[in-house]
């Protein structure tokens, strides 16, 4: 493993200090994660519950493209396997699975070593090759790293078959890792199951690698997941040979990603400012034509305004011949501008999808993203692929900011920062959060500095922690938001490195701002105070108080007027249903078990009522 594990370090030190190592940035891999913790907690699975088929038919084909986060139970016996859409570069279509050193419940493995250990497993169900004939061949695409880790040569990748007449399972084929920083292709690979003993009924194949963990032994709690390896396009069937490499399918690989220039997501009286320049001019759409010959494609593209029910947009991209094995990058001319009644949040649904030859695979033909504009300012997707921080000798005295620009004159209220879990919580440890406001490009003055925080890691999985500021911040223009150290401790700060690639972030050790090395989007989300409306209407409030951030995906943090004690919570539906009631409130209350949608928070206090609206959305 050894690709977030040598790249990643800008070490600001003189070749005649050979021991001194000075304080500097670095990216590593995450301890664990979080999008399989998550899961795992929301929708608890065992083996019992996944009702798994008895034994399947041919064909046998897996592209991962609609299985989400874990393989498909109606085609694979385990769940160790990682599925997304981040980790693979230009898989054959969207969607993969990553074998790494994370079980299925999203930590480290408890067995692992700082020496090759046995780690993921992706098993097939019984498969019934009983009079197949002896032309049953299996084809896959497999790529080392991609986004993650590069597996060192001895961090290797098996295939193994099963034969229930021995009840044995044998290696029919073993790669090693590439142990090198460069760029590893997917690559396919088509082998035969022609032995008698596995032309049977209750036939299995499965993936497994060997893994293994950096040992950091210049900083503790830096123990990171590595040696990735991504799957794709598994397809077992008779009637092939080895030449049979050609798939007659067109497939969509990559997501859309966010049609707005500078942010992920944005508030929306901010983008309604600037919506001429901000909007984006097209919509990407990549492809292949993984065919022999030349295929004719036609591109749709439909643009949802969710919270209106209503289709802002629709048009085709028209139809294009794409010659065999071509890759196209197609930016569709978007003639439009996100358009929505509501004053203060929008949400759009953009989907996009091929119209192709009936005989095509239609599972891999669409994609679909979500824009949200709410109350805050977001570079990142939610999802950390890594983790920045600044250790070392002297980093006591360093700051990171990230530059953001406020469209209208507004105030900052809180600040949401997604912190990683750190081995051993290592990262347990005071940092000073700050605003700046800005000098020439570049951090200037703080307008804003609470000292004494600590990393806090939510109850709820794969969440920001919200930062209430003491005082609203004024903000016009541009304007900075981070953390000075006050410790040499990695603080492990979520680094998104399969989003847009903003990379709007500084860091200084000595005063001295520049710009930092690395490519990717700290998860660090400065949250406005401007109102949230709908066009459902509230009763008026006899209690004065805020909700944010709004939308919330897991915590909604309540801020009353001076001296109002809330004595009881109730939230409903749009419908008037009531949700919950909290009799013991307090001014963090979590949210995350609601289903996504609209709500209306109540809140009592000191003998008054009050009624807001807040929007749940899972990232």
């Amino acid at each position: 493993m050894n690709r977030l594990r040598i790249l990643i370090s800008y070490v600001f030190a003189f070749s005649f200090l050979p021991v001194l190592v000075l304080a500097q940035e670095r990216i590593v891999g995450l301890e664990s994660n979080p999008v399989i913790r998550k899961a795992r907690r929301d929708n608890p699975v065992t083996r019992k519950n996944l009702q798994f088929k008895d034994t399947l038919e041919l064909p046998f084909f897996d592209d991962f493209s609609r299985s989400s986060i874990f393989p498909s139970p109606d085609r694979w016996e385990d769940q160790e396997a990682f599925v997304n859409f981040s980790y693979g570069i230009n898989p054959p279509s969207i969607g993969v699975a990553t074998l790494d050193a994370i079980d299925s419940t999203g930590y480290i493995y408890e067995h692992a070593k700082y020496e090759p250990f046995e780690a993921d497993h992706l098993t097939s169900l019984p498969l019934n090759l009983k009079d197949a004939g002896n032309e049953v061949f299996l084809s896959f695409y497999y790529q080392a790293a991609g986004r993650g880790d590069y597996p060192q040569v001895e961090d290797s990748l098996f295939l193994e078959f099963f034969s229930p007449t021995d009840t044995s399972w044998t290696i029919v084929w073993k790669i090693p890792g590439p142990g090198k920083d460069s760029l590893e292709q997917f690559r396919q690979v088509i082998l035969p199951v022609d032995q008698d003993k596995y032309l049977v009924k209750g036939f299995k194949f499965r993936f497994r690698n060997l893994a293994s963990i950096t040992n950091f032994k210049d900083s503790r709690g830096r123990e990171m997941n590595g040696d990735f390896w991504n799957l794709d396009y598994i397809l077992l069937d008779k009637g092939r040979s080895l030449v049979d490499t050609v798939h007659h399918d067109v497939a969509v690989f990559s997501p859309i990603g966010t049609l707005i220039k500078n942010y992920e997501s944005m508030p929306w009286k901010h983008f309604r400012k600037v919506y001429l320049s901000e909007m984006g001019s097209t919509i990407p759409l990549n492809y292949i034509n993984q065919d022999d010959i030349t295929r004719n494609v036609t591109r749709n593209f439909i643009i949802e305004d969710v919270y209106n029910s209503t289709i802002a947009h629709s048009y085709t991209g028209g139809a294009l011949n794409i010659d065999a094995w071509d890759t196209i990058h197609y930016r569709s001319n978007l003639l439009y501008t996100f358009n929505s009644p509501r004053e203060n949040t929008a949400l759009f649904k953009i989907t996009a999808y091929l119209i192709t030859d009936d005989f095509d695979k239609k599972i891999n033909d669409t994609v679909n993203y979500y824009q949200v504009f709410g109350d805050y300012f977001a570079y990142d997707d939610g999802t950390p692929e890594a983790g920045y921080g600044v250790d070392g000798s002297g980093a006591q005295r360093a700051s990171v900011a990230c530059q953001f620009k406020s469209e209208i004159p507004d105030s900052l209220q809180a600040v949401q920062i997604y912190f990683n879990q750190s081995f051993q919580n290592a990262n347990d440890v005071y940092f000073n959060l700050v605003v700046w406001n800005d000098n020439d490009g570049k951090p200037g003055e703080a307008l804003y500095r609470e000292e004494a925080l600590k990393p806090v890691l939510p109850d709820s999985l794969m969440e920001f922690y919200t930062y209430k500021l003491s005082a609203k911040v004024p903000i016009d223009g541009v304007f900075y938001v981070g953390w000075e150290q006050t410790s040499e401790t990695f603080i492990n700060v979520g680094f998104d490195m399969s989003s847009k690639s903003f990379s709007r972030f500084f860091f200084t050790m000595n005063e001295i701002w520049s710009k930092s090395q690395f490519t990717g989007d700290l998860m660090i989300r400065p949250v406005i105070s401007s109102g949230f409306v709908t066009g459902i209407t509230e009763m008026p409030e006899e209690v004065r108080f805020d909700v944010y951030p709004n939308p919330a995906s897991s915590e909604l943090i309540i801020n009353t007027e001076r001296n109002s004690i809330i004595s009881r919570i109730k939230i409903y539906n749009t419908f008037g249903k009531l949700m919950r009631i909290i009799d013991t409130p307090e001014d963090r209350i979590n949210v995350s078990d609601l289903d996504d949608g609209l709500y209306i928070i109540e809140i009592n206090a000191s003998g008054k009522t009050g009624r807001k609206k807040f929007l749940k959305i899972s990232y």
